[in-house]
């Protein structure tokens, strides 16, 4: 009874959905400078269901990874927060695709296409800074520095940041075209919220939280995530958006390599 309730204190609290939301809340007062809820009236709506859907399989899928002081230990669950990462960016976009408006599904098709590619690639760097999680030594921190690096220049890709966004020119807003006030106001804020949740997942996997105590690992996190934050704010809007055979290839070309090279030096660490 005591471990069930130690779980499910866990999924709620630390480090589950409300380590999440404070993640994501974070993320978007720095990117945006404002931590509003906005849109909750449009969370009757199909789009919001999916929105709220989203944010809690993405709560999910960063209560699986190795936090500092996770009640379960140091968990190795990081093909289940993949897969619950990558439902909490595809179920937002499935009412898009029913809507049978051809904008519509050209913005959702372009969108699941490019972040669903990079997500893998990102997930991919991970899987390498989570298996060596507690290792640090010389060709493990090269599978490290590797992996981070991989990772982060794949995190723009896998939240459509900037020019990996929708293609203005043809699908002005993207999956959010035609909502209401409400309804647009809910969808950038769901996205904030998943952005900052996922740039947490990728913080916990490629630092060594787990080898410094908790007052300091917990800080480096909270760290991490305002800085990213302020990077991508600096850089808004100095990018054309890049059409999808071009954001494809700049997936090929950066992050693809630093990713095959980070797994060949796991390999050999092994």
């Amino acid at each position: 009874m005591n471990a069930l309730l130690l779980i499910i204190g866990s999924a709620l609290l630390y480090p589950g959905a409300l380590t999440a939301l404070l993640a994501g809340v974070l993320y978007r007062m720095v990117r945006r400078g404002k931590p509003g809820v906005e849109g909750m009236a449009a969370l009757q709506s199909q789009e919001g269901r999916a929105n709220l859907a989203g944010l809690v399989l993405a709560s999910l899928g960063l209560a699986l990874l190795p936090w500092p002081l996770h009640p379960s230990g140091a968990t190795a669950s990081w093909l289940w927060a993949w897969i619950a990462f990558e439902l909490a960016f595809l179920v937002p976009l499935v009412p898009a695709l029913l809507t049978g408006r051809p904008a519509l599904g050209r913005a959702a098709i372009r969108e699941a296409q490019l972040g669903t590619f990079a997500r893998a690639l990102l997930w991919g760097a991970l899987a390498v800074a989570l298996t060596l999680h507690q290792r640090w030594d010389t060709i493990a921190l090269l599978a490290h520095m590797l992996a981070l690096l991989g990772a982060l220049i794949a995190f723009p890709v896998a939240i459509g940041w900037g020019p990996f966004g929708p293609e203005e020119f043809i699908t002005p807003g993207g999956v959010a075209a035609g909502l209401d006030a409400d309804g647009q106001a809910l969808d950038k804020l769901a996205r904030d919220l998943r952005a900052g949740m996922l740039l947490a997942a990728v913080l916990v996997a490629v630092l060594p939280v787990g080898l410094v105590p908790a007052f300091i690992s917990l800080p480096l996190i909270v760290g991490g995530i305002v800085i990213g934050a302020l990077l991508l704010r600096n850089f808004d809007g100095r990018q054309a958006r890049l059409t999808l055979p071009d954001a494809l290839r700049f997936c090929l070309i950066w992050p693809l390599p630093l990713t095959l090279v980070a797994t060949v030096v796991l390999s050999v660490v092994r």
